[in-house]
């Protein structure tokens, strides 16, 4: 059976979102502002060096990128410091960088068309435009750490199902957008998870918002109240998660991952400048791209999967990988500069 995605949350319960922001003195905002966007400038020209082996789960990371660039320059055009200089300088730069992504993403679909993968035709309308959601300044809560044994087990193809499902580009006849069945319901709200069942888990939820799924009226303002419990639930044990695999270097991907999905809703408890330096000192320094591990490269070609197939890029570079940076460096630029 079928039921609108927004019942759901009309039954669970809510609680109170506090807002805060963790990051220090503007000095700091600035310079790590301006290394985010050099490191993500060197990345962008990568992609658009090697634009055939950019694949969907790739470019989805970029419109994640475009969408806070886009969201940034708004916010840096209606802003007091329209007359600052300096501010001037780095929003027509903001700017520059998500038409550069454009630039990426149209000549990346033409050669995706050309494929006849249904994985393509299930996940385009994500990867077709920039990715935007609300950004609210949240904390992760210590409260709701789940502890004991967590399972890191789920199926794949399943998963996958789940999204066509939510995106209404599943195999069955007349499948609508945001209709779900309490099988995925059932799995994509399951507790005692981890790495990348969780961090689906939240990604499902995150489309579902940029799709629509929960909107804005009155009639669904308890239904947006149950879903960022649901994201602080998601949040903070993944926070955990990261704070374990930031020195696994097998696990450069997963790591980027939680950072991204997290920060781009607000927690900015994951935009730490101890691990943005530590991304930094993962992206290949003459190409830009990111190229992991050799034992990670071996896993994720594998299908240890994360909304992923991961497909290697000229010089060793992988797509999946340097995606997920470049959504991540724009978010610290948006949250540092904005």
């Amino acid at each position: 059976m079928y039921i609108p995605l927004i019942i759901f949350f009309i039954i669970y319960h809510s609680i109170h979102i506090v807002i805060s922001s963790s990051l220090p003195s503007p000095e700091l905002h600035i310079d790590y502002g301006g290394q985010a966007l050099t490191a993500l400038k060197h990345l962008l020209n990568f992609f658009e060096s090697d634009v055939n082996d950019l694949n969907l789960d790739g470019l989805y990371g970029l419109r994640i990128a475009q969408g806070q660039l886009d969201a940034l320059h708004e916010i840096l055009n209606s802003s007091s410091n329209k007359t600052n200089h300096r501010f001037i300088d780095k929003n027509k730069h903001i700017y520059s960088l998500s038409r550069q992504i454009e630039r990426i993403a149209n000549k990346n679909l033409l050669v995706l068309a050309n494929t006849t993968s249904s994985y393509l035709q299930r996940f385009l309308l994500i990867a077709s435009k920039p990715f935007r959601l609300e950004y609210e300044l949240r904390k992760i809560k210590k409260k709701l750490f789940e502890h004991g044994s967590r399972s890191s087990d789920f199926d794949e193809e399943v998963s996958d199902s789940c999204f066509a499902e939510l995106l209404g580009s599943n195999d069955q006849y007349n499948s609508t957008q945001c209709f779900v069945t309490q099988s995925c319901w059932n799995m994509m709200t399951a507790s005692m998870t981890k790495d990348y069942c969780l961090t689906h888990q939240l990604l499902w939820f995150l489309v579902a918002k940029n799709i629509g799924c929960i909107d804005n009226r009155l009639i669904s303002n308890l239904a947006n109240k149950n879903l960022k419990y649901l994201e602080d639930q998601y949040c903070s044990n993944i926070y955990q998660d990261a704070e374990l695999n930031v020195d696994d270097n097998d696990n450069q991907d997963l790591f980027l991952e939680e950072l991204l999905l997290c920060s781009i809703i607000g927690y900015e408890e994951f935009l730490r400048f101890d691990w943005f330096n530590k991304i930094l000192s993962w992206q290949n320094s003459e190409y830009g791209c990111f190229t992991g591990t050799s034992n990670s490269i071996e896993s994720n070609l594998k299908a240890k999967r994360h909304l992923l197939v991961e497909q290697g890029m000229i010089h060793g570079c992988l797509s999946h990988e340097s995606g997920l940076a470049a959504g991540l460096l724009a978010t610290y630029v948006r949250a540092l500069l904005q």
